[in-house]
């Protein structure tokens, strides 16, 4: 076992991004002791654009990272088929 020391964000979701440099963690299992400011009160995300817009940033990076629509090559016609009405079962006329 290894100890490391380094600070972080907690995002309003309750993840922990590691800072840039910090890769070679990515995917290891990790034991944490979390030491927090006493300075800084939690923040009321619905009160908090600048938190709101830091959340959604570090949502659409872990799509992105994680490859989630890697998989479309057309996004306007994946975005056509999704939205295309289907027959629902036990509904029909």
């Amino acid at each position: 076992m290894q100890a490391i020391e380094l600070e972080a964000m907690i995002s309003l979701q309750g993840n922990i991004t590691l800072p840039p440099g910090w890769e070679a963690l990515h995917g290891r299992h990790a034991r944490m002791i979390l030491l927090l400011d006493d300075a800084q009160p939690p923040v009321d995300p619905k009160s908090d654009k600048a938190g709101r817009q830091r959340a959604m940033r570090q949502a659409l990076t872990a799509v992105a990272h994680a490859g989630t629509f890697a998989h479309i090559d057309d996004a306007a016609s994946w975005q056509r088929e999704a939205r295309t009405e289907r027959e629902q079962p036990g509904r029909e006329d």
